[in-house]
């Protein structure tokens, strides 16, 4: 009989190629390297507080198994609530009525410079200091209940427990994405090497003013147009992707009249994701899927450390090739 399986983590994000190749990735993993049989999984959103609420609650128990994870689920402004203050949307009581085995893998202490747990708006600083021992009570909760709870980075465990407490290291540990082991295992085989082949650059839009927080974004632009403008001097084929739909530096390149190839990595479709990676041979990123899916394909990577995560994964990785963009100058 087949082994039933609830995938819970952010489903119904399909724009964003990290995002969605968690999805399939995290699947693979579980059912190869975890229970080590075939599965049926059942995507599960663990944003809609409505699926995990005292009335249904129960139905999680109608799966073998529960799987939490990946992504940067730990950040307080992504659907923000008082029931978690995470992003799994689930009050300790509901957490304590599931009976299955639970198993977290490598989530993300995904939260932006001087930016804590307290701070709910992607706006502002505001801070609501009753929801940290909300956070606390949850995920210390969901750590006990868990047969395995690991985090994406050795600097997410070492965040993570100066919150709830050395009492609870042994109970987390370290894991690298599954993103990463996938696409080593299952694309990089297949992808022909070419000397045809791309620099790519790759830049956030979200929450600019926390990103660039001492730089700004007028002189990272700036940075970023002259390192277009070295390798185009240079005669080296550059373009743009977009991870999740960014275009913020794209438009800002035509405006000062420079058209490069764009690569659309928001298609939602597997092997178009794959293609457009087979394109580079190394890339700018700021984003953690592009930095650690091109990893795990061998493309050089230069990390725009605009997020403590992007050079959190250079420490696990040994990697000192990152751009410290808020201390250029």
């Amino acid at each position: 009989m087949s082994i039933k399986v609830a995938h819970i983590y952010a489903s119904n994000v399909k724009n964003n190629s990290g995002d969605f190749m968690i999805g399939i990735a995290y699947k693979k993993y579980f059912s190869e390297c975890i229970i080590k049989k075939d599965c049926i999984f059942t995507d599960i959103d663990c944003r809609n507080p409505k699926t995990f609420n005292q009335s249904n609650i129960n139905n999680l128990n109608k799966y073998d198994y529960i799987l939490v994870g990946g992504g940067g689920l730990i950040l307080p402004d992504t659907t923000p609530n008082k029931i978690s203050c995470w992003q799994w949307c689930i009050s300790k009581d509901c957490i304590m009525k599931i009976s299955k085995p639970i198993y977290v893998l490598s989530i993300g202490y995904n939260l932006f410079f001087n930016q804590t747990m307290n701070m709910p708006s992607r706006d502002n600083n505001r801070e609501d200091k009753t929801r940290m021992n909300i956070f606390k009570e949850n995920i210390t909760t969901l750590i006990d209940k868990s047969e395995i709870f690991t985090l994406r980075h050795n600097q997410d465990v070492e965040s993570l427990i100066n919150i709830i407490g050395e009492e609870y290291r042994n109970k987390i540990s370290y894991e690298m994405c599954s993103t990463v082991w996938y696409v080593e295992k299952y694309w990089k085989p297949t992808i022909i090497n070419s000397s045809d082949k791309y620099f790519a650059i790759e830049i956030k839009d979200d929450r600019e003013w926390r990103r660039y927080y001492k730089i700004g974004k007028d002189k990272y632009y700036k940075y970023l147009l002259n390192i277009v403008k070295t390798h185009i001097k240079k005669g080296e084929k550059i373009l743009y992707l977009t991870h999740d739909g960014s275009k913020n530096f794209y438009t800002y390149l035509l405006k000062n009249n420079i058209k490069i190839p764009l690569l659309d990595n928001t298609v939602g479709i597997e092997s178009k994701i794959k293609e457009n990676y087979s394109k580079i041979h190394t890339i700018y990123c700021s984003a953690g899927h592009s930095q650690m899916m091109s990893y795990g394909l061998g493309i050089k990577i230069i990390s725009l450390f605009t997020h403590p995560k992007i050079k959190n994964f250079c420490d696990d990785i040994g990697d000192t090739n990152y751009i410290d963009v808020n201390n250029i100058f």
